[in-house]
């Protein structure tokens, strides 16, 4: 009964963020090998960017994109994707080109 109680107790203090979450990128950022700049950029996120995310560590975020898994900072990080439906972001076209009469 003990031994239970203390599993459990053990349990609840793993913290929520190491489940996934869906995120998006809030600008370019840097795909980095761990958890610093200091670490290699394997790739370049693109602003918009569909990303699920593991784990926070000092204000970086472990993540997955495409497929691949790898570091980028916090700050640019978003639980939400409202930023993104607006122009200009990753994927949208462009607004049109006004057009002027020809006199």
């Amino acid at each position: 009964m003990l031994r239970n109680a203390l599993i459990a107790a053990t349990l609840a203090l793993i913290p929520a963020a190491a489940s996934a979450a869906d995120s998006w990128t809030t600008a370019g950022v840097n795909f980095r090998s761990g958890p610093s700049a200091y670490y290699p950029v394997i790739a370049t996120l693109p602003h918009c960017a569909a990303i699920t995310t593991y784990e926070w560590q000092d204000g970086w975020v472990r993540a997955e994109w495409q497929g691949g898994y790898g570091w980028l900072s916090g700050r640019y990080v978003s639980d939400s994707n409202a930023h993104c439906s607006y122009g200009g972001g990753y994927g949208h076209q462009p607004a049109p080109a006004p057009s002027y009469p020809r006199y």
